[in-house]
């Protein structure tokens, strides 16, 4: 599996959007539910293209439509003390 990534941080929330490069069949679903965030490159499949701060809620819904499942969001937890 050939994964990208990149982190977004807004306020208490950061977390990343990973994208399964192999999983992607290039449908454009994401670029449609949130663009200037995705993009296709030259091989047509899904990248991360733009600044995505604030539009979270873009993110995820192409992320719940992508039909192949190939866009995580993920929540990023920072390294905490235990206790």
């Amino acid at each position: 599996m050939v994964e990208e990534s990149r982190s977004m941080s807004q306020g208490d929330d950061p977390g990343k959007i990973v994208i399964d490069r192999d999983a992607c069949m290039g449908s454009g679903n994401c670029v449609f539910w949130a663009p200037g965030v995705f993009d296709l490159d030259d091989d047509g499949v899904a990248v991360v293209s733009g600044d995505f701060a604030g539009r979270e809620e873009e993110v995820r819904k192409a992320a719940a439509n992508c039909p192949t499942s190939a866009i995580r969001v993920e929540k990023m937890l920072s390294a905490q003390p235990r206790h």
